[in-house]
Protein backbone atom coordinates (compact mmCIF):
# COMPACT_ATOMS: atom_id res chain seq x y z
CA UNK A 1 0.00 0.00 0.00
CA UNK A 2 1.32 3.41 -1.25
CA UNK A 3 1.64 5.57 2.26
CA UNK A 4 0.42 9.12 1.85
CA UNK A 5 -1.18 9.74 4.92
CA UNK A 6 0.85 9.10 8.34
CA UNK A 7 0.31 9.81 11.60
CA UNK A 8 3.18 10.50 14.20
CA UNK A 9 3.20 10.64 17.82
CA UNK A 10 6.28 12.17 19.75
CA UNK A 11 7.09 12.64 23.11
CA UNK A 12 10.50 14.19 23.11
CA UNK A 13 13.16 16.28 21.63
CA UNK A 14 14.72 12.67 19.94
CA UNK A 15 11.44 11.13 19.07
CA UNK A 16 10.68 14.75 17.28
CA UNK A 17 14.62 14.74 15.37
CA UNK A 18 13.66 11.40 14.02
CA UNK A 19 10.12 12.27 12.86
CA UNK A 20 11.77 15.36 11.23
CA UNK A 21 13.75 12.82 9.51
CA UNK A 22 11.29 10.93 8.04
CA UNK A 23 9.48 14.39 6.79
CA UNK A 24 12.74 15.55 4.91
CA UNK A 25 12.88 12.29 3.39
CA UNK A 26 9.45 11.89 1.72
CA UNK A 27 8.65 15.37 1.25
CA UNK A 28 5.32 13.60 -1.14
CA UNK A 29 3.74 12.23 2.14
CA UNK A 30 1.56 14.04 4.58
CA UNK A 31 2.10 13.72 8.42
CA UNK A 32 0.45 14.76 10.87
CA UNK A 33 2.44 15.01 14.33
CA UNK A 34 1.02 14.79 17.69
CA UNK A 35 3.64 16.48 20.24
CA UNK A 36 2.36 15.20 23.19
CA UNK A 37 2.95 16.74 26.95
CA UNK A 38 2.16 16.02 29.83
CA UNK A 39 1.25 17.84 33.42
CA UNK A 40 4.79 19.25 34.34
CA UNK A 41 7.03 17.21 32.25
CA UNK A 42 9.81 18.78 31.42
CA UNK A 43 9.80 17.78 27.86
CA UNK A 44 8.91 19.34 23.92
CA UNK A 45 8.63 22.52 26.15
CA UNK A 46 11.20 24.12 23.63
CA UNK A 47 9.87 27.33 21.46
CA UNK A 48 10.09 25.30 17.94
CA UNK A 49 10.66 26.69 14.57
CA UNK A 50 8.73 24.05 12.35
CA UNK A 51 7.66 26.15 9.17
CA UNK A 52 10.54 24.46 7.37
CA UNK A 53 8.45 21.09 7.08
CA UNK A 54 5.59 22.31 4.98
CA UNK A 55 4.33 18.48 4.18
CA UNK A 56 3.90 18.54 8.16
CA UNK A 57 0.95 19.45 10.52
CA UNK A 58 2.47 19.98 13.90
CA UNK A 59 -0.44 19.79 17.05
CA UNK A 60 0.23 19.80 21.00
CA UNK A 61 -1.39 17.33 22.67
CA UNK A 62 -1.46 17.87 26.44
CA UNK A 63 -2.74 14.64 28.44
CA UNK A 64 -3.88 14.97 31.95
CA UNK A 65 -4.06 10.79 32.51
CA UNK A 66 -5.71 9.21 35.52
CA UNK A 67 -5.68 5.70 35.45
CA UNK A 68 -8.32 5.44 37.86
CA UNK A 69 -10.76 7.39 35.46
CA UNK A 70 -12.65 7.25 32.50
CA UNK A 71 -11.10 8.06 28.85
CA UNK A 72 -11.75 12.16 28.66
CA UNK A 73 -13.96 13.43 26.20
CA UNK A 74 -11.00 15.05 24.09
CA UNK A 75 -9.47 11.27 24.90
CA UNK A 76 -12.47 9.61 23.17
CA UNK A 77 -12.52 12.49 20.47
CA UNK A 78 -8.68 11.99 19.26
CA UNK A 79 -9.47 7.93 19.11
CA UNK A 80 -12.33 8.65 16.81
CA UNK A 81 -10.52 11.08 14.77
CA UNK A 82 -7.97 8.50 14.28
CA UNK A 83 -10.25 5.86 13.02
CA UNK A 84 -12.32 8.46 10.84
CA UNK A 85 -9.10 9.54 9.26
CA UNK A 86 -8.03 5.67 8.24
CA UNK A 87 -4.00 7.07 7.89
CA UNK A 88 -1.82 4.66 5.70
CA UNK A 89 0.73 4.41 8.90
CA UNK A 90 0.79 5.24 12.36
CA UNK A 91 4.20 5.89 13.66
CA UNK A 92 4.68 5.49 17.48
CA UNK A 93 8.08 5.26 20.23
CA UNK A 94 7.10 4.26 23.48
CA UNK A 95 5.15 0.84 23.68
CA UNK A 96 4.68 1.14 27.26
CA UNK A 97 3.00 4.13 27.64
CA UNK A 98 -0.97 3.95 28.27
CA UNK A 99 -2.06 6.73 26.13
CA UNK A 100 -0.36 4.77 23.23
CA UNK A 101 -1.65 1.77 24.22
CA UNK A 102 -5.20 3.25 24.26
CA UNK A 103 -4.90 4.85 20.49
CA UNK A 104 -3.16 1.24 18.88
CA UNK A 105 -5.92 -1.39 20.86
CA UNK A 106 -8.38 0.99 20.20
CA UNK A 107 -7.48 0.94 16.27
CA UNK A 108 -7.37 -3.03 15.83
CA UNK A 109 -10.87 -3.23 17.93
CA UNK A 110 -12.11 -1.34 15.42
CA UNK A 111 -10.58 -3.05 12.28
CA UNK A 112 -8.82 -0.10 11.65
CA UNK A 113 -5.94 -1.10 8.98
CA UNK A 114 -3.61 1.12 9.85
CA UNK A 115 0.59 0.07 10.33
CA UNK A 116 1.35 -0.05 12.83
CA UNK A 117 5.33 1.09 12.75
CA UNK A 118 7.45 0.96 16.10
CA UNK A 119 10.56 3.33 16.15
CA UNK A 120 13.81 3.42 18.32
CA UNK A 121 13.55 4.78 21.71
CA UNK A 122 16.72 4.65 23.64
CA UNK A 123 18.87 1.41 24.19
CA UNK A 124 15.95 -1.07 24.45
CA UNK A 125 16.33 -2.63 21.57
CA UNK A 126 19.79 -3.86 22.26
CA UNK A 127 19.67 -4.66 25.66
CA UNK A 128 18.22 -7.50 27.40
CA UNK A 129 17.09 -6.62 30.40
CA UNK A 130 18.22 -8.97 33.70
CA UNK A 131 15.36 -10.73 35.67
CA UNK A 132 11.64 -9.32 36.07
CA UNK A 133 10.71 -5.71 37.88
CA UNK A 134 7.99 -6.12 39.84
CA UNK A 135 7.37 -2.38 39.47
CA UNK A 136 6.67 -2.56 35.96
CA UNK A 137 4.60 -5.66 35.93
CA UNK A 138 2.72 -3.95 39.15
CA UNK A 139 2.03 -0.78 36.33
CA UNK A 140 1.43 -2.82 33.78
CA UNK A 141 -1.74 -4.24 35.60
CA UNK A 142 -2.79 -0.77 36.59
CA UNK A 143 -2.68 0.27 32.50
CA UNK A 144 -4.59 -3.17 31.97
CA UNK A 145 -7.56 -2.14 34.35
CA UNK A 146 -7.79 1.32 32.90
CA UNK A 147 -8.12 -0.37 29.04
CA UNK A 148 -11.20 -2.63 30.67
CA UNK A 149 -12.46 -0.17 32.64
CA UNK A 150 -12.69 1.93 29.40
CA UNK A 151 -13.99 -1.32 27.00
CA UNK A 152 -10.69 -2.36 25.81
CA UNK A 153 -10.71 -5.85 27.31
CA UNK A 154 -7.84 -8.05 26.38
CA UNK A 155 -6.93 -11.00 28.98
CA UNK A 156 -3.24 -12.16 28.35
CA UNK A 157 -1.47 -12.69 31.48
CA UNK A 158 1.47 -13.76 29.46
CA UNK A 159 2.24 -10.26 28.50
CA UNK A 160 3.09 -10.02 31.54
CA UNK A 161 6.66 -11.92 31.27
CA UNK A 162 7.07 -9.95 27.99
CA UNK A 163 6.68 -6.38 28.87
CA UNK A 164 10.52 -5.92 29.39
CA UNK A 165 11.38 -7.20 26.07
CA UNK A 166 11.40 -4.88 22.81
CA UNK A 167 8.35 -4.79 20.12
CA UNK A 168 6.47 -6.92 22.40
CA UNK A 169 3.00 -5.94 21.40
CA UNK A 170 0.76 -7.53 19.16
CA UNK A 171 -0.58 -4.54 17.25
CA UNK A 172 2.93 -3.66 16.07
CA UNK A 173 3.55 -4.51 12.50
CA UNK A 174 7.14 -3.26 11.91
CA UNK A 175 9.93 -2.27 13.81
CA UNK A 176 12.53 0.69 12.73
CA UNK A 177 15.90 0.65 13.66
CA UNK A 178 19.26 2.18 13.34
CA UNK A 179 21.43 -0.57 13.70
CA UNK A 180 19.05 -3.77 13.10
CA UNK A 181 21.87 -5.81 12.32
CA UNK A 182 22.45 -5.51 16.38
CA UNK A 183 18.87 -6.39 17.54
CA UNK A 184 17.87 -9.73 18.49
CA UNK A 185 14.35 -10.57 16.34
CA UNK A 186 12.67 -12.41 19.43
CA UNK A 187 9.11 -12.69 18.22
CA UNK A 188 10.06 -12.85 14.02
CA UNK A 189 9.09 -9.14 13.75
CA UNK A 190 9.14 -7.25 9.99
CA UNK A 191 12.73 -5.43 10.79
CA UNK A 192 13.79 -2.16 8.97
CA UNK A 193 16.65 0.21 9.23
CA UNK A 194 16.27 3.88 9.55
CA UNK A 195 17.86 5.54 7.15
CA UNK A 196 19.19 9.33 7.48
CA UNK A 197 18.81 12.09 5.74
CA UNK A 198 21.98 14.09 3.41
CA UNK A 199 23.76 15.24 6.67
CA UNK A 200 24.09 18.69 6.00
CA UNK A 201 20.59 19.27 5.14
CA UNK A 202 19.54 17.30 7.98
CA UNK A 203 22.07 19.33 10.62
CA UNK A 204 20.61 22.95 9.08
CA UNK A 205 16.73 21.66 9.29
CA UNK A 206 17.21 20.84 12.71
CA UNK A 207 19.13 24.15 13.36
CA UNK A 208 16.24 26.03 12.19
CA UNK A 209 13.59 23.77 14.13
CA UNK A 210 15.77 23.92 17.21
CA UNK A 211 16.66 27.75 16.74
CA UNK A 212 20.54 26.83 17.08
CA UNK A 213 23.49 29.20 17.59
CA UNK A 214 26.80 29.08 17.59
CA UNK A 215 26.74 30.66 21.12
CA UNK A 216 25.58 27.49 23.05
CA UNK A 217 28.99 25.40 22.32
CA UNK A 218 31.82 27.56 24.32
CA UNK A 219 34.24 25.38 21.99
CA UNK A 220 33.54 23.62 19.11
CA UNK A 221 37.01 21.53 18.00
CA UNK A 222 39.40 19.27 19.76
CA UNK A 223 37.38 18.90 23.63
CA UNK A 224 35.62 16.02 25.49
CA UNK A 225 32.14 15.95 24.69
CA UNK A 226 30.60 14.05 27.76
CA UNK A 227 26.89 13.56 27.89
CA UNK A 228 25.18 12.67 31.65
CA UNK A 229 22.45 10.37 31.97
CA UNK A 230 19.98 10.15 34.43
CA UNK A 231 20.49 6.33 36.70
CA UNK A 232 19.65 7.22 39.78
CA UNK A 233 23.51 7.48 40.92
CA UNK A 234 25.72 9.28 42.56
CA UNK A 235 27.48 11.77 40.22
CA UNK A 236 30.59 11.76 42.27
CA UNK A 237 31.64 8.69 40.34
CA UNK A 238 31.95 10.08 36.70
CA UNK A 239 33.64 13.16 38.19
CA UNK A 240 36.41 10.85 39.55
CA UNK A 241 36.41 8.97 35.58
CA UNK A 242 36.07 12.96 34.02
CA UNK A 243 38.98 13.96 36.32
CA UNK A 244 41.60 11.49 35.18
CA UNK A 245 40.43 11.59 31.34
CA UNK A 246 41.16 15.45 31.62
CA UNK A 247 44.12 14.58 33.32
CA UNK A 248 44.96 11.94 30.47
CA UNK A 249 43.91 13.80 27.70
CA UNK A 250 44.65 17.35 28.39
CA UNK A 251 41.56 18.51 26.48
CA UNK A 252 39.06 20.80 28.08
CA UNK A 253 35.46 19.00 28.79
CA UNK A 254 31.56 19.95 27.53
CA UNK A 255 29.14 18.37 30.03
CA UNK A 256 25.91 18.61 28.39
CA UNK A 257 23.12 17.45 30.74
CA UNK A 258 20.25 15.64 30.37
CA UNK A 259 16.95 16.93 30.63
CA UNK A 260 16.10 14.74 33.57
CA UNK A 261 19.40 15.37 35.59
CA UNK A 262 18.71 16.38 39.15
CA UNK A 263 19.36 19.33 41.13
CA UNK A 264 21.92 17.64 43.23
CA UNK A 265 23.38 15.50 40.51
CA UNK A 266 23.90 19.25 38.62
CA UNK A 267 25.65 20.71 41.52
CA UNK A 268 28.41 17.64 41.75
CA UNK A 269 28.98 18.00 37.54
CA UNK A 270 29.34 21.93 38.87
CA UNK A 271 32.34 20.96 41.21
CA UNK A 272 34.51 19.37 38.52
CA UNK A 273 36.05 22.76 38.57
CA UNK A 274 39.03 23.76 35.73
CA UNK A 275 38.38 23.69 32.06
CA UNK A 276 34.49 22.19 32.35
CA UNK A 277 31.60 23.83 30.64
CA UNK A 278 28.01 23.09 31.24
CA UNK A 279 25.65 22.62 28.93
CA UNK A 280 21.92 22.78 29.97
CA UNK A 281 19.78 22.44 27.38
CA UNK A 282 16.75 20.24 25.99
CA UNK A 283 18.31 20.67 22.97
CA UNK A 284 19.27 17.27 21.05
CA UNK A 285 22.78 16.60 22.18
CA UNK A 286 22.87 15.35 18.38
CA UNK A 287 22.62 18.36 17.26
CA UNK A 288 25.71 19.54 19.35
CA UNK A 289 27.33 17.06 18.34
CA UNK A 290 27.26 17.40 14.32
CA UNK A 291 28.62 21.27 15.74
CA UNK A 292 31.53 19.48 16.99
CA UNK A 293 34.89 18.48 15.23
CA UNK A 294 37.84 16.11 16.06
CA UNK A 295 36.81 15.68 19.16
CA UNK A 296 35.89 12.95 21.86
CA UNK A 297 32.48 12.06 22.25
CA UNK A 298 32.16 9.89 25.41
CA UNK A 299 28.67 8.63 27.31
CA UNK A 300 27.87 5.53 29.83
CA UNK A 301 25.31 4.57 26.61
CA UNK A 302 23.21 7.41 25.53
CA UNK A 303 21.50 6.48 22.36
CA UNK A 304 22.92 10.46 21.29
CA UNK A 305 25.92 8.89 20.11
CA UNK A 306 24.05 6.78 17.19
CA UNK A 307 24.12 9.39 14.83
CA UNK A 308 27.16 9.02 13.55
CA UNK A 309 27.98 12.64 12.38
CA UNK A 310 31.63 12.76 10.73
CA UNK A 311 35.03 13.87 12.30
CA UNK A 312 34.25 12.64 16.34
CA UNK A 313 35.50 9.74 18.30
CA UNK A 314 32.62 7.76 20.41
CA UNK A 315 32.73 6.11 23.40
CA UNK A 316 30.72 3.91 25.76
CA UNK A 317 31.84 3.69 29.15
CA UNK A 318 28.95 1.58 31.39
CA UNK A 319 31.38 -1.42 31.40
CA UNK A 320 33.70 0.97 33.61
CA UNK A 321 30.94 1.59 36.06
CA UNK A 322 29.10 -1.75 36.59
CA UNK A 323 30.01 -1.68 40.65
CA UNK A 324 29.39 1.61 40.63
CA UNK A 325 25.79 2.61 39.67
CA UNK A 326 23.54 -0.15 40.65
CA UNK A 327 21.14 0.51 37.77
CA UNK A 328 23.74 -0.97 35.04
CA UNK A 329 23.56 -4.56 36.68
CA UNK A 330 19.98 -4.85 35.12
CA UNK A 331 21.49 -4.74 31.63
CA UNK A 332 22.86 -7.25 29.33
CA UNK A 333 24.97 -4.79 27.26
CA UNK A 334 28.11 -6.18 26.64
CA UNK A 335 28.76 -4.82 23.38
CA UNK A 336 27.80 -1.50 21.26
CA UNK A 337 25.39 -1.80 19.03
CA UNK A 338 27.11 0.44 16.31
CA UNK A 339 30.50 -0.21 14.82
CA UNK A 340 31.37 3.79 15.23
CA UNK A 341 30.66 3.69 18.80
CA UNK A 342 33.25 1.86 20.92
CA UNK A 343 32.74 -0.23 24.50
CA UNK A 344 35.73 0.28 26.38
CA UNK A 345 37.01 -1.82 29.14
CA UNK A 346 39.85 0.86 30.24
CA UNK A 347 40.02 4.50 30.48
CA UNK A 348 43.27 4.17 28.03
CA UNK A 349 41.29 3.23 25.05
CA UNK A 350 39.77 6.54 24.78
CA UNK A 351 41.76 8.85 22.81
Amino acid sequence: MRKNNIVVFVHTEYHLMLTINEILKNPEVKYRVYLIKKGQQKRLSLALDLTGLPNATFLELILNIDLKQKFTSDHVGLINELITNNFNELIFFQEQDPFILSILKSLKKNGIKTEISLYQDGLKPYNQMKGFSIGMIQGDIKVWKWLWKNNIKELKPYKLLQTKRYAYLDEIDSVFLTFPESYYNWNKREINQIQFFDHLLFKSNLEKVFDWNKGLLPKNENVIFYLTQPMHHDANVEVEFLEKLQQRLGKEIILKLHPLTNAAQEKVYRSIGKDVYLIKSKIPAELFIMNLKDSTIVSLNSTSLFYPSPSNRYYYTSNLFQDKIKRLTRYKFNSSPASHIKMVKSLEEIV
